[in-house]
């Protein structure tokens, strides 16, 4: 009994240790990708950036395309879980879509490095098929959440919908087409001022109709 439960404990210490291990390479790999883009890093970058040695990293992660499939995993799952305690107490409609909304927009200044990781990622899902899914899946999320808020609020009387499918992809597409324009060009506009001004055509015009 003694050496069963002992032998369980080494398991789990060697679980975290791994899972602890794996956060200490993607966080740096997150960091390097950010710097250097996703064609010019390498192992060694990962390597110094965690200080782990790269016989380490790679005992960890198969190869490059693994390491870097598995920190897309990790920032798409992040990012949901974040929206989720965004909206967790939240019992109106209306308020869940806002959090939404501005859990998505504070990516630019929670998470500086976010969005240049991303469109690397997004330049390699005609060479990568896991990438691609793993994009796929991302906004598949992003819509089905905002969908949900939007039925919820229909349903309530909140919001007049007539196309919810069509209303989530426009949201998401003002949300994100607004963050690349300012990720490309901070200069271009006022960022505080126009995520306030599409809050509010997302209410008034996109799902109330007016």
């Amino acid at each position: 009994m003694q050496e069963s439960v002992a032998e369980e404990m080494n398991e789990r210490n060697k679980n975290d240790l791994l899972n602890l291990r794996r956060s200490q390479l993607t966080a740096a790999a997150y960091k390097v990708v950010a710097q250097k883009g996703y064609n010019d890093f390498t192992i060694k970058d990962i390597a110094e950036e965690a200080g782990l040695s790269t016989g380490l990293v790679h005992y960890y992660f198969k190869n490059k395309e693994d390491l870097l499939f598995k920190l897309l995993k990790e920032m798409n799952a992040n990012l949901r879980d974040n929206l989720k305690k965004a909206m967790g107490e939240l019992a109106e409609p209306r308020d869940k879509l806002m959090a939404f909304c501005d859990e998505a927009f504070a990516l630019v200044d929670r998470e500086k490095a976010y969005f240049y990781v991303l469109i690397d990622f997004w330049a390699q899902i005609n060479h990568d098929a896991r990438i691609r899914q793993a994009n796929v899946k991302l906004f598949q999320s992003y819509r089905a959440e905002i969908a949900a808020i939007i039925q919820e609020g229909a349903a309530k009387g909140v919001f007049t919908v007539e196309d919810v499918n069509l209303t989530s992809v426009i949201i998401i597409a003002l949300i994100q087409g607004t963050i690349i324009q300012y990720a490309i060009d901070r200069e271009a506009f006022n960022y505080s001022e126009i995520k306030e001004k599409i809050k509010e055509q997302i209410l008034s015009r996109i799902v109330n109709g007016k």
